[in-house]
């Protein structure tokens, strides 16, 4: 993360995967305030294979903060709409200074919720930034936008022969 040797093994990436070699205070204050992917707004701090924590910007703008430790199998989670605190609590985690444990109210992930992420994070790493199904979202919204049309041209191509047929059978 820096040059500091007492953080030698933390680090620090963006929800997109993209590394963050130098956080600093106000680097993590701005990147809290305004994600640099508001697709992906996340921000993971590692500490080895399994320690991290995580914070989440909801849409309602509120921070989920997550953490696992190395020894643990539990996962941990907290919600505010305090990016200051949010920030405090992850440079806490950094320095490892126990404020960051104990003065915040942490509650235990359901295990079986805890399953599905990490199974969603092992897939996530597997593919490795395969983008294969980026965008298929907008094209199948494109695709039934103009399927929504040709049925339209056609119901009203059908009413106006239905129309036309009904009046020359009522004629004398």
């Amino acid at each position: 993360m820096t040059d500091d040797p007492d953080r030698a093994d933390v680090h620090v990436r963006t929800g997109d995967g993209t590394p963050v070699p130098d956080l600093t205070d106000d680097l993590l204050s701005e990147m809290l305030d305004e994600p640099p992917d508001p697709d992906c707004p996340f921000i993971v701090i590692n500490r080895g294979d399994h320690e991290y924590i995580q914070t989440r910007l909801l849409p309602d703008g509120v921070y989920e903060l997550e953490h696992r430790a190395a020894d643990a199998d539990g996962l941990f989670q907290m919600y505010t709409p305090d990016a200051r605190h949010v920030r405090d609590v992850m440079w806490a985690w950094v320095d490892q200074n126990p404020w960051w444990r104990d003065a915040v109210a942490w509650y235990p992930v359901d295990p079986a919720v805890a399953e599905v992420q990490s199974m969603l994070h092992e897939f996530d790493d597997l593919l490795g930034g395969i983008s294969v199904l980026d965008g298929i979202e907008a094209t199948m919204d494109d695709a039934l936008a103009r399927a929504d049309e040709l049925l339209a041209d056609l119901s009203s191509e059908t009413g106006d022969a239905e129309a036309g047929g009904a009046s020359s059978r009522d004629a004398p």
